[in-house]
């Protein structure tokens, strides 16, 4: 310890200060960070969504008694619904091959228009990301062409990722609403 008996106060309170920021730096526990760098990635791929039949792979979860009408959101307010979605290398779900699934869920959010509040993971089965995922998040207004919602986390790959989806209804079944197709050009940062 050093002498402090022949210091004016104030200096002891400067030694005091200086010992301590020695003795607690001690205790910190030191990282390494790799010289990675940040990289940009760009996924094209098709979602399918499908709400009816023997192959659903989506299903309300709160289903209300009134039929749904397309033209009036307020008939599908409040509604949620769980999804394990097929994402597809082409349009065709039949003659593309599956690259993943989105796996979350969407809730009508709107009383004046289709839109949607969205949370899903999409998990990734082929190619260079095979087994990493991302976060989606963000309101998905479904009648809007182009519309932009945020990726938000991930792993694997995608650790620490961060970027955004621009998403085009490639197709929509308007009498029932229960089949739809949706292009995704996904924009993605990370290590």
């Amino acid at each position: 310890m050093a002498k402090t008996a022949n210091l004016p106060p104030n200096h002891f309170l400067i030694v005091s200060i200086i010992q301590l920021v020695i003795f607690s730096s001690a205790f910190i526990i030191p990282t390494t960070t790799s010289a990675k760098l940040e990289m940009l990635t760009h996924l094209h791929f098709y979602y399918h969504n499908n709400i009816a039949g023997p192959r659903a792979t989506a299903v309300p979860i709160n289903p209300k008694i009134q039929p749904v009408d397309l033209r009036d959101p307020a008939s599908l307010f409040g509604r949620l619904t769980i999804a394990d979605d097929p994402l597809t290398s082409g349009p065709s779900l039949e003659n593309s091959t599956v690259v993943g699934s989105a796996q979350g869920m969407y809730g009508s959010a709107s009383q004046t228009e289709m839109s949607f509040a969205m949370v899903f993971n999409f998990a990734l089965t082929q190619g260079k990301y095979k087994g990493s995922s991302f976060c989606l998040l963000g309101r998905n207004p479904i009648f809007t062409n182009p519309r932009e919602l945020a990726i938000v986390g991930g792993t694997g790959a995608f650790r620490f990722s961060r970027g955004y989806a621009m998403l085009k209804t490639y197709y929509m079944d308007m009498q029932t609403g229960a089949n739809t197709i949706v292009e995704y050009d996904v924009y993605i940062r990370h290590y």
